[in-house]
């Protein structure tokens, strides 16, 4: 097991694990490939991998940078019970994250025969995202705010027997 470990830099469900998700994803290739339409698909793939990569990862972590720089002034008053940054940090990801998978969605640039083929129409795009990216800050708002209420139970309060 070790020269196991030394030579491949994992333990084998580590191999196993990546294995399986090369095989789901080799699967999904394969049927991609079969469709009506799939260059069309691989296209926006890769799209958005280059977006992903050379404009919203950029991006992000620009606004990230602000976001830290914004805490890191908030340090020279008292310490905050919990630090505010993840609880900002985790639902703006997730929304960016799912902004870049569904914009020719959200923003209707799909083509204009997107109803006829799926049944579905494009204008509840937005709403769904919206609504989404507000439950994820609200749910981190009420996470923030249960974490506050735990914290300060915690805290030993002083003796005013004096």
């Amino acid at each position: 097991m070790k020269r196991f470990r030394r030579l491949y830099g994992a333990g084998p469900v580590h191999l196993a694990a990546m294995t399986g998700g090369a095989a789901v994803a080799a699967y999904a290739l394969l049927k991609v490939v079969q469709e009506r339409g799939a260059k069309g698909i691989l296209f926006w793939f890769a799209l958005s991998v280059v977006a992903w990569d050379f404009i919203a990862w950029p991006l992000c972590a620009v606004v990230d940078r602000l976001a830290v720089r914004a805490h890191e002034r908030h340090q020279g008053r008292p310490p905050a019970a919990v630090p505010w940054i993840n609880y900002v940090r985790v639902p703006a990801l997730i929304s960016v994250v799912l902004l870049i998978l569904f914009f020719p969605l959200i923003f209707r640039l799909n083509n204009p025969y997107y109803e006829a083929l799926t049944g579905f129409n494009e204008n509840i795009y937005i709403v769904n995202w919206l609504v989404v990216t507000g439950a994820l800050f609200a749910g981190s708002t009420l996470a923030y705010l249960v974490r506050l209420r735990l914290v300060g139970r915690q805290r030993p309060s002083r003796d005013r027997s004096d």
